[in-house]
C-alpha cells in the first residue's frame, strides 16, 4: 500500500470521526438543552359527564314545637307529665294553685246569697204595696225590684267570670296531640309570670333539618321532591321531602360578603325518630351539557378568553420537539371544582395539567 492511499484512508477516517463527533456534540447539545426545558405533566381528554353533587348534614329538630307558659304566674301545684310522654289534645298537663281565686269566688257567692235574701224582702214590699193600692208605693217597690234585678245580673256575671277564670287558670292542657320534649318546672314551684313550664312537640308534623348550598346548586332541589336521608347512628335510610329553599340569613354569618348562599329545609318522617339525631344526604345529578370535563385548576384566562395549554408536537430529522400551545375554549356548566369545555378541544389533545415553570405560548417543553 502506497503512502498516498494511506493518507487517503486516514483522511477518510478523520472525516468520519469528525462528523461522528459533530453529530454527538449536536445530540449532546440538544439533550442538554432539552434537560433545561420546563417539565410538564399531561392528561388525555376523556369523555365523561359532569356530575353535580351536594352533601348536606344537620340535626333533626321538630317541625312544630311550642313553649307552654305560666301566663298568670300562679304557683304550680303539680306537673302531671314527664319528659318524652305522649299526650293528647286537651289532656291536663299542669295544675296551678287557685286559692286566690277560690277566695274571690267565695266572697262573690256570699254576696250573691245576701242579695237573693234581700230580694225576698223587696218582693214582700211589692206584695204589700199592691195590697195597699197606693200607686206611689207600688211604683217605688217596682223600681227597687228592677234595680235589684240589675244588681243580681251583674253579680251573677261577675261570679261566672271568676269561675271561668279559675277553670282556665287552674290547669294547663295540651293544645294538640304531641310529645313532651322538655320540662322546666316542678311540683310546688313558684314560677314567674310568662315563664316556660314545658315544651310540647307536635308529633304529627315530623322532624326537619337544614343546610346551606350555593346558588348554582339550587337547581338540584325541587320543593316537594323526595330524597333519601341517612341516620348517622345506624346508617339507616329514611324518607325526606324538600320543604323549602330560601336565601340564607346573614345575621349570624361570619362572611357577610357571601350573598349566594341558600338554605334548604328537609322534612323527615319515620316511626323510630326521637329528635336530635345526626343526619346527612348526598344528592348527585349529571349535567345535560356535552363536552370535555376539565378541572378548573387547569384553566387560565386572558383578555381573549379562557384557555388551557395543550402539547403541540413538531417532528424533524433531529428528533421530535414539543411546545406549549394555548387552546381557547368555550365553557359551560360547572361545579365547584370542574367545568365543561363545550368547544375548542379535540380528543387527541394532551392537556398540560402541571408544569415545573410558568408557561407561555410556544414554549418548548419536556413531556412526562
Amino acid at each position: 500500500m502506497t503512502s498516498t492511499s494511506k493518507r487517503q484512508r486516514l483522511t477518510a477516517a478523520l472525516f468520519v470521526l469528525f462528523f461522528a463527533i459533530l453529530a454527538g456534540l449536536t445530540f449532546f447539545s440538544s439533550t442538554l438543552e432539552t434537560m433545561t426545558l420546563p417539565k410538564v405533566i399531561t392528561e388525555k381528554l376523556t369523555s365523561k359527564s359532569l356530575v353535580h353533587q351536594v352533601k348536606g348534614s344537620g340535626v333533626l329538630t321538630p317541625r312544630k314545637q311550642v313553649n307552654l307558659l305560666n301566663e298568670a304566674g300562679s304557683k304550680i301545684v303539680k306537673v302531671h307529665v314527664k319528659e318524652n310522654d305522649e299526650v293528647k289534645k286537651g289532656q291536663k298537663l299542669v295544675t296551678f294553685d287557685s286559692s286566690g281565686l277560690d277566695e274571690q269566688i267565695y266572697q262573690e257567692e256570699t254576696a250573691l246569697k245576701k242579695q237573693q235574701l234581700n230580694r225576698e224582702i223587696l218582693e214582700e214590699d211589692m206584695l204589700n204595696a199592691l195590697i195597699g193600692g197606693d200607686e206611689q208605693v207600688i211604683a217605688k217597690a217596682e223600681r227597687a225590684l228592677e234595680l235589684d234585678n240589675m244588681d243580681l245580673a251583674m253579680a251573677q256575671r261577675k261570679l261566672n267570670k271568676l269561675r271561668k277564670e279559675k277553670a282556665d287558670k287552674q290547669k294547663l292542657t295540651a293544645p294538640f296531640d304531641g310529645k313532651i320534649t322538655k320540662i322546666t318546672a316542678e311540683d310546688s314551684m313558684n314560677a314567674s309570670q310568662g315563664g316556660t313550664i314545658l315544651t310540647l312537640m307536635d308529633s304529627g308534623k315530623g322532624f326537619e333539618f337544614s343546610f346551606a348550598v350555593d346558588s348554582e346548586n339550587t337547581a338540584l332541589f325541587e320543593i316537594g321532591s323526595k330524597v333519601s336521608v341517612r341516620l348517622a347512628k345506624d346508617n339507616k335510610l329514611v324518607n325526606g321531602i324538600i320543604q323549602e329553599i330560601k336565601a340564607a340569613s346573614k345575621e349570624n354569618s361570619e362572611d357577610s360578603s357571601d350573598e349566594s348562599s341558600y338554605k334548604v329545609v328537609i322534612s323527615v318522617s319515620d316511626d323510630g325518630l326521637q329528635g336530635g339525631e345526626q343526619v346527612s344526604l348526598d344528592i348527585k345529578k349529571e349535567s345535560n351539557e356535552k363536552g370535555y370535563v376539565l378541572s378548573k385548576k387547569w384553566i387560565h384566562k386572558d383578555t381573549t378568553g379562557s384557555y388551557v395549554y395543550v402539547v403541540e408536537e413538531k417532528k424533524s430529522s433531529l428528533g421530535n420537539t414539543f411546545n406549549a400551545r394555548k387552546a381557547y375554549i368555550l365553557t359551560g356548566d360547572s361545579t365547584e371544582d370542574e367545568v365543561v369545555a363545550v368547544s375548542g378541544l379535540s380528543p387527541d389533545d394532551g392537556i398540560i395539567i402541571e408544569s415545573s415553570e410558568p408557561l407561555q405560548e410556544g414554549n418548548r417543553i419536556r413531556v412526562y
